[in-house]
């Protein structure tokens, strides 16, 4: 699957230049709870039965812990606007594969500042845009984001309003079979990756 590789790809690059961020006492120690002190071996393990209680309790960690980033992160509304449980979970396989002795902790606070430069600093309204099983629901800002993009990329010549427009629709369906991706119109997490991730 296309986004799978897509995902692969830039998560490698995002955490190899993320630094080690400091959410700790003096003595560089800080409380971890369940999920969270996991090994990527251990996570790879569970990632075999994705309906797995070991499985669930990881990806929760994992969304909760950038819920709570959401809330603590400077200037920040949600450090994650496009990103969904299966891309975290790819993400994550993709890190622990190449790093089975790094622990969920660890990836987590290296992903937390990766995604910096890709969150929302500000609360943008949510919209539901598509419809029966093609449909997302996506903030306004990122449909501007991604508005702006496919301007610069000469698919889009609309307004760049955060609408979901015929225009916007046949702009990603565009942009979605140059990128080999399902060309459904809808910004999903797949096509949203491809299209805004530096």
């Amino acid at each position: 699957m296309k986004f799978r590789g897509v995902v692969m790809a830039s998560v490698g690059v995002c955490l190899a230049f993320a630094g080690p961020a400091g959410a700790e006492d003096a003595a560089r120690k800080f409380a971890v709870e369940d999920g969270g002190r996991a090994s990527c071996r251990a996570f790879l393990a569970a990632r075999k039965d994705q309906a797995s209680a070991d499985y669930r309790q990881m990806i929760g960690f994992v969304e909760g812990y950038l819920t709570a980033a959401n809330r603590y992160e400077k200037d920040t509304f949600d450090l994650s606007p496009w990103h969904s449980e299966a891309a975290f979970g790819l993400i994550f396989e993709k890190h622990c594969t190449a790093h089975p002795g790094d622990t969920l902790i660890g990836t987590l606070q290296k992903l937390t500042i990766s995604f910096r430069p890709l969150r929302l600093a500000q609360y943008s309204r949510l919209v539901e845009v598509g419809s029966g099983k093609d449909k997302a629901i996506v903030y306004e800002m990122i449909l501007k984001r991604a508005q702006g993009v496919l301007r610069t990329r000469g698919l889009y010549s609309g307004a760049q309003d955060g609408r979901y427009s015929s225009a916007m629709r046949d702009a990603l369906v565009q942009f979605q079979k140059q990128q080999k991706l399902q060309p459904t119109g809808v910004p999903d997490a797949a096509t949203l990756w491809t299209l805004l991730n530096p």
